[in-house]
């Protein structure tokens, strides 16, 4: 019984962390800069008014920069998957979607 829980145990814990590794934060930073980062990227002094990234912008932000944020935040979640050399891991876009870069705010 235990040979067939071990290996069980080991592939749910590989799950969780592969999900995990693609969980993107956004937080403004003290100068108003917004950021798109894995959880384990945060200042620690950040970590309070962090939002999961795909949460809602307030109510006014222009497209353009909700464009943006979209943006940084896919880019975000493929940097999870990035390998030596400048490659990516397949699974990479099996949970990060890909988005064109948006057109300058003006």
């Amino acid at each position: 019984m235990t040979r067939k829980i071990l290996p069980l145990a080991l592939l749910a814990l590989a799950a969780s962390t592969l999900v995990h590794a693609a969980d993107i934060w956004r937080w403004t930073d003290r100068f108003g800069y917004t950021h798109c980062t894995q959880a384990v990227d945060i200042p620690e002094r950040y970590r309070a008014s962090a939002v999961p990234a795909d949460a809602p912008l307030p109510p006014g932000t222009p497209a353009c920069e909700v464009a943006w944020h979209r943006y940084a935040a896919s880019q975000a979640c493929f940097d999870a998957y990035r390998v030596v050399g400048g490659g990516l891991k397949p699974e990479a876009f099996q949970r990060c979607k890909e988005l064109p870069e948006p057109e300058p705010c003006r």
